[in-house]
């Protein structure tokens, strides 16, 4: 029988980067560990607003964008 050959983990954790406030509203981002490329936090309609995490800083302003028009709209206060 063949031995399974053990297979070294290469890839790094992530890192948080600093966050950026758009409109008042705080976007995270990340930095994968795997990929390295740049990711950013923001309420999506697609998921009842909550966090998805996209690679595109514009989408997640416009994201944040509905987000405040829905808010205004609704009469919810953020929370």
């Amino acid at each position: 029988m063949r031995e399974s050959k053990k297979i070294k983990y290469r890839g790094k954790p992530s890192e948080m980067l600093e966050s950026i406030t758009f409109e008042g509203y705080e976007i995270k981002s990340l930095k994968h560990g795997n990929t390295g490329h740049v990711l950013y936090c923001s309420p999506s309609k697609e998921y009842d607003w909550e966090g998805c995490w996209g690679m595109d800083l514009q989408t997640a302003k416009n994201n944040v964008t509905k987000y405040k028009q829905h808010l205004a709209e609704s009469g919810s206060v953020p929370g």
